[in-house]
């Protein structure tokens, strides 16, 4: 999996008839004991925020609507 990179959002893998969620854990690392711009971080968490409630809510929509 690539780093630096926003992976919040869930894959599904369909296999006959099972379906099985696949999630990845988005890792920010600075090499040599760097550490993050607090902007540049920020916008980062940001970014992943906006994403998890994206896919929270495209979730819930989809209970909701489901009969």
């Amino acid at each position: 999996m690539p780093i630096n990179t926003n992976l919040c959002e869930n894959k599904f893998v369909k296999h006959k008839d099972k379906t099985t969620m696949l999630q990845a854990t988005s890792a920010y690392p600075q090499g040599k004991d760097e550490k993050w711009n607090n902007v540049e971080i920020f916008d980062i968490m940001i970014e992943i925020s906006k994403t998890s409630l994206k896919m929270l809510g495209s979730d819930l929509f989809n209970q909701i609507t489901k009969k």
